[in-house]
């Protein structure tokens, strides 16, 4: 008899399926739809590369994320990723986050990752250019052999910088710097299989209208004032989990920031890890998710964790 008995049991079925019976099949079925009653949420403080570390290899279902933009904003803690650093050193760093998400994606899991470019100045001039992180950073994913490439969705902030005059030299010609208020998110997928039961399947079904709009191109959804300077709006990761997760299933935001993803896992009952360097944002998530209020049910049990760093383990404090 196989014994499944933990989220991480589950993500290897489909490797193990000439192993077992069919009765073991419907015994696992069984075990999964118990799993849907209740949703786990880990709110995780400390580096996102090294948290992941104490994950097992095949995990989540879905990543997805928008990580810390380069030289541009201060998410508040000396360890953050971006602010202080080379180009180069951005991106070696944001590399150390994708090979752990790489690993601890499940067999078929799938990757949104939503970046926009930035403009800076080059020291030996003044005027303004762009760094490409949008090319930069799917450069990056798609060096990964386990990683295959699905396309890229275009969200097109609706209300971002209405009536605004961007870089450039208006009112004349011609130094025209193109907005960047529509972002690419790119989707990746790992290669392998995963098998889910019909029932499963049944109470994770998405309408036709949601089809047909989720997968268009190009989105046009409102950006948000939020108290935490990049957040993005929940419509993005509730899109994402229902076009790439099952009900139960565990999603994975490795820069949670103000808990976006948190809470869109939690609406649509799957499991959420959500991880951040800064635990000053912990009051922020708390409001956004609704961790501290309570329901007749206690449907949704959250665990706030914290990286020891000279242990390497996850302590709560």
């Amino acid at each position: 008899m196989v014994s499944i008995t933990t989220r991480e049991d589950f993500v290897s079925i489909a490797d193990q399926e000439e192993k077992i019976s069919v009765q073991d099949m419907k015994k696992i079925n069984i075990t999964y739809k118990r799993k849907t009653e209740k949703t786990n949420h880990k709110i995780i403080f400390g580096d996102s590369a090294k948290v992941l570390k104490t994950f097992p290899d095949n995990t989540f279902q879905l990543m997805v994320t928008s990580p810390p933009y380069w030289n541009v904003r201060d998410y508040g803690h000396p360890s953050q990723i971006g602010l202080n650093d080379s180009l180069q050193e951005y991106l070696t760093k944001l590399k150390r986050v994708w090979k752990e998400v790489v690993r601890t994606l499940m067999p078929d899991g799938k990757i949104a990752l939503n970046i926009g470019n930035i403009y800076y100045t080059e020291p030996d001039e003044k005027r303004r250019t762009t760094a490409n992180l949008s090319y930069l950073l799917w450069k990056q994913l798609n060096d990964f052999k386990e990683l295959r490439f699905m396309g890229t969705i275009y969200w097109r902030k609706t209300t971002s910088r209405s009536g605004a005059v961007l870089f450039g030299s208006y009112p004349y010609p011609s130094n025209f710097m193109i907005s960047s208020a529509v972002e690419p998110i790119h989707i990746f997928r790992k290669i392998g299989k995963r098998e889910v039961s019909q029932d499963i399947k049944e109470k994770s079904k998405i309408s036709l209208k949601e089809f047909r709009e989720f997968r268009d191109a190009i989105w046009d959804i409102n950006g948000v004032n939020d108290k935490h300077a990049a957040a993005y709006p929940i419509d993005l990761p509730a899109r994402f989990i229902k076009m790439f997760t099952f009900v139960g299933d565990l999603v994975l935001d490795p820069f949670v920031g103000s808990g976006t993803t948190i809470k869109a896992s939690k609406d649509l009952n799957r499991n959420s890890v959500g991880i951040d360097i800064n635990p000053g944002f912990l009051k922020i998530i708390e409001d956004k998710v609704g961790i501290k209020q309570k329901t007749l049910k206690n449907e949704h049990i959250f665990e706030i964790l914290h990286l020891e760093e000279n242990t390497g383990k996850l302590i709560s404090k």
